[in-house]
Order: structure tokens, then C-alpha cells, then sequence
């Protein structure tokens, strides 16, 4: 009997999810994730060695760095608070179901290391989309879609570059590059330095944006915090939140190239068929004004 695409797909991402849940559950348990000699990924340590395949796909791998659910140690990676956090999830039952019930969720296609990755998408868990989905007096959404497609892209290198733990570290400093990093082997030292990359375009991308509202991009659409509190936070009075992000979101935007003199150009989602996005040391086509 012929089994369809979509069914081999849920079986797969069956398999994923088994294969994430017992590592995760290994790593609690002291493991850690190493880069063997041909750029994979093994898993050493912690209980269960008898029962866990020492070798982690690359698959779930990508899955636990979008996740923030790793930190890199001298050893390797380990769990990070949030990666605590999904395990004991996991113990009481999971959040999934509720989560699939209560979110507007889709699949998306988005720039992430410099490459094209299959990512769930929330909508309703980003500020960015709330903000899109809702209007103004006269009747336009509070965001356009340079800025929310600016707002995502940062989102996805920040995740990417495991930024999301360290948000009170030195980001004007270089990331150290550790022992474990001079023994691998040239494919495992490319996720190293795909992280490095995207650490470096956020940086520079917070940094074109300007130190004054650049902290506002990072509360709420990195962190995923909502207005009120960004504007507790900041000392700010009610309402001017939306302001001031708005004004940095264009910022970001022009400095990504979807907005360049004023005008906004006719945006290409991540998604859409034959879209490649540069990666590279320059945005696409900044705005040099």
C-alpha cells in the first residue's frame, strides 16, 4: 500500500519528536552534545546510555537551537534554562496539545543560519502579530509588513544565535571561541560559526537601528514581551511603546533593505517560491542614507 507524502512527513516528524524527547531527557540527566570527527553530533553522558542512540540528527538538532534550548559549554552543548523548562514539561504531560488548541499556528519558511529551514510559527504568541492583525483609527494595521518581516528576521538570528540566554552579556565583545571548537572537524565548526554570523548581524542590525529604541526591538520582538511591560520597563508613559517601536521598527526595516528612500519595496516573503535570501556581510540593498 502506498504511503502519501503527507503521512511519511508525520511520520517523520513523529520520529523527531520521540528522538527530542529522549534527548532532552538524557541531557537533564548530565549529558552533553559533541561534534564527532565527520561534523555530527553525539550525545555522551547521562543515564539511559543503553537505551538512547548516541547520534543526534541534525534535524533535532536545529530544532533544540531554534528552541533555545542549549548552551554551549567547554564539553559541548548542554541544557539551557529553557531547555530545563521543556523537560519538565514533558514530565507533566506536555504543552503541545494545548498549545496546538490556543495558537494560531503556521509553517514557514525563514532565513536562519543562512539557510532555509522549516520553523512553526506562532502568530499568536508574537507581539508582532497581534500587532499586525490589529488597526488604527483610520482603519491601517498598526505595523506594515516591512516592519513585521524586519521584526521576524531579527527574531530568527537572535533565536539562532542563542542570544535569548544572554540578554544582560557584553554584545560589543567578540564571542569566545572555545577548546572544543579547535578539535572539530570543518563541517561542525560551520554550525559554530553559522551562530557566530547570525550573532554578528544582530548586533549590527541593533546597532544601525540606534542605541535609543534599539532595546524596545529586543523586548518585544526577540524576547516576545508585550508593550505594557516594555514601556514598565523602560519607564515609559502607556501608549508610547507603540510609538517608539514603530519608529525603530522602520529603522530596521530600512536597514534590511525593505524600505530604501522612503519607499517600500515590493517584499518577497521567505516563504514565497524561489526566494533566496543574501547572507553575507551586508544586508540586501541598505539604505546608505
Amino acid at each position: 500500500m502506498l504511503v502519501s507524502a503527507r503521512g511519511q512527513a508525520r511520520g517523520l516528524e513523529r520520529r523527531a519528536v520521540a528522538e527530542l524527547k529522549r534527548l532532552l531527557d538524557r541531557l537533564a540527566g548530565g549529558g552533553a552534545i559533541t561534534e564527532d570527527s565527520e561534523g555530527g553530533f553525539r550525545v555522551v553522558g547521562g543515564p539511559g546510555r543503553g537505551a538512547v542512540a548516541n547520534t543526534v540528527s541534525r534535524q533535532v538538532m536545529e530544532a533544540c537551537l531554534a528552541g533555545d534550548l542549549l548552551e554551549r559549554e567547554a564539553r559541548g552543548w548542554v541544557l539551557s534554562d529553557a531547555g530545563y523548562a521543556r523537560v519538565r514539561r514533558n514530565e507533566a504531560g506536555g504543552d503541545e496539545p494545548f498549545r496546538a488548541q490556543h495558537q494560531r499556528r503556521t509553517r514557514d519558511l525563514r532565513d536562519v543560519g543562512g539557510a532555509r529551514r522549516t520553523v512553526l510559527v506562532n502568530d499568536g504568541e508574537s507581539p508582532l502579530g497581534w500587532l499586525r492583525s490589529r488597526k488604527d483609527r483610520s482603519g491601517r494595521p498598526l505595523i506594515g509588513p516591512e516592519q513585521f518581516d524586519a521584526g521576524e528576521r531579527l527574531r530568527a538570528d537572535y533565536w539562532f544565535a542563542q542570544m535569548s540566554a544572554r540578554v544582560t552579556a557584553n554584545w560589543s565583545a567578540p564571542a569566545p571561541h572555545d577548546r572544543a571548537r579547535r578539535g572539530a572537524s570543518a563541517n561542525g565548526a560551520g554550525l559554530r560559526d553559522e551562530v557566530l554570523a547570525a550573532k554578528d548581524r544582530v548586533m549590527r542590525a541593533l546597532a544601525a537601528v540606534g542605541p535609543e529604541v534599539s532595546g524596545v526591538l529586543v523586548d518585544v520582538c526577540c524576547e516576545l514581551k508585550g508593550l505594557e511591560e516594555a514601556e514598565k520597563k523602560n519607564g515609559w508613559p502607556q501608549r508610547a511603546g507603540k510609538v517608539v517601536l514603530q519608529i525603530a521598527l522602520t529603522r530596521l526595516a530600512k536597514h534590511y533593505g525593505l524600505i530604501v528612500d522612503g519607499k517600500r519595496r515590493k517584499l518577497r516573503h521567505w516563504g514565497d517560491a524561489g526566494y533566496r535570501p543574501r547572507i553575507g556581510t551586508e544586508p540586501e540593498e541598505p539604505n546608505r542614507s
